[in-house]
């Protein structure tokens, strides 16, 4: 079914519903049960009132989080990215979540959104954005190609803001964290030291104060438990996808932000030191796709 902005696909297990006009986002995604539906994403509010970032998942490109400095510098110059949201003091996951997507295919469990884009600075690229609705699984998958004249890098990602309770849990393993400042730029990597506020290889509760890091060595599999709900969230990504960040404001927040991205938060200007991933160095014409799926599960 397809009204004039929103785009809902819908099948006996699950409900999904795009806009395509606001970054091509998953405003909602609800999972049925015997009981009734339960939101899998935070409820998607009116953009007009608070932004592409009340929606249910955010698509990111062409990179992830913030770039520090100004820009970042390349081996032929320095390119300048300028800040891209009110009250951030800088660019901030990419232009794709900002931009009108273009509507290309709509069968019964399927979407495909397309989207044709010169900027931000020297960045110019080809998108494809498609969700698939399966039985019980949401898939989305993003492919990119490099259009400039140059090389550039490239940096891609998801970002849901999956709903939760106080009594949630999560769990998922990873080998490195980086710890941030109070701009929220990369200060530390560290390895997720056993029972420290970072380690989440066991299911364990959201810390009271603000979870925001960056994890490597991620193995693609995050599974956040709403006993609430009798549920399991799990969130898998395949490589190029082999990063995770974490964002839960506080313990008590209705929501958490996994965040499947192929590079560590800015890493374009800390590359070389250990623990960055930097993005996918594309040159003219080539490509990269990722992929990213969110099953519920009654557990």
């Amino acid at each position: 079914m397809q009204n004039q902005k929103r785009i809902v696909l819908s099948n006996s297990r699950g409900e999904l519903v795009v806009d395509p006009l606001v970054g091509g986002a998953v405003v909602s995604y609800d999972f049925k049960t015997s009981q009734g539906s339960i939101p899998i994403l935070r409820p998607g509010d009116s953009f007009h009132r608070s932004g592409p970032f009340s929606l249910g998942c955010n698509v990111l490109v062409p990179f992830a989080n913030r770039i520090s400095g100004g820009g970042f510098e390349t081996p032929q110059e320095i390119l300048p990215l300028s800040p891209n949201l009110v009250g951030e003091p800088f660019p901030i996951h990419g232009n794709g979540f900002q931009a009108p997507w273009q509507v290309s295919q709509v069968e019964n469990h399927e979407i495909c959104l397309t989207l044709q884009s010169h900027g931000p600075s020297r960045f110019q690229y080809s998108a494809q954005l498609r969700y698939v609705l399966k039985l019980g699984l949401l898939q989305m998958e993003l492919e990119v190609t490099n259009d400039a004249e140059e090389g550039l890098p490239y940096g891609l990602g998801f970002h849901p803001w999956l709903a939760r309770e106080a009594n949630s849990q999560l769990r998922f393993n990873a080998t490195g964290c980086w710890l941030e400042d109070f701009e929220h730029l990369p200060t530390e990597h560290v390895p997720p030291g056993s029972g420290s506020s970072t380690n989440f290889s066991r299911e364990r509760d959201f810390p009271d104060g603000l979870l925001n890091n960056a994890y490597t060595g991620w193995d693609g599999i995050a599974d956040l438990i709403r006993p609430q709900h009798g549920l399991s969230v799990q969130v898998t990504a395949d490589p190029p996808l082999n990063c995770l960040q974490i964002y839960s404001p506080a313990a008590e927040a209705d929501f958490v932000c996994i965040e499947p991205v192929n590079h560590t938060v800015d890493a374009l200007n800390n590359v070389g030191k250990p623990g960055v991933i930097s993005p996918k160095w594309l040159e003219k014409e080539e490509r990269i796709s990722v992929r990213c799926c969110i099953e519920p599960r009654l557990i």
